[in-house]
């Protein structure tokens, strides 16, 4: 639940600064950076148009981030356990 908890602020941060650094001339985030932290953000390549549309986008997002770095938490927490049982 941790790891998936910074899965999604990790995307709601990148959503932020996505809008916030959209309106400077140049990007300081590199957008490869952005799909490594947050694979699905290439769906908002589709640029919906409502709110909706907006809506369904970030739930993806979000969920898929969600699930991610969940996953990820769980293998380096069993990593983690694995090898703290072979050292004791």
């Amino acid at each position: 639940m941790v790891s998936g908890g910074v899965g999604v602020l990790t995307a709601v941060a990148l959503y932020i600064s996505g809008y916030a650094l959209a309106l400077l001339p140049h990007r300081v985030l590199n957008p490869f950076v952005m799909f490594v932290l947050a694979p699905a953000m290439i769906l908002g390549l589709a640029e919906p148009t409502t709110l909706g549309g907006n809506l369904v986008l970030f739930g993806i997002v979000l969920g898929t981030n969600f699930v991610l770095f969940g996953l990820l938490g769980l293998v380096v927490f069993g990593a983690r356990s694995l090898f703290r049982k072979i050292a004791t």
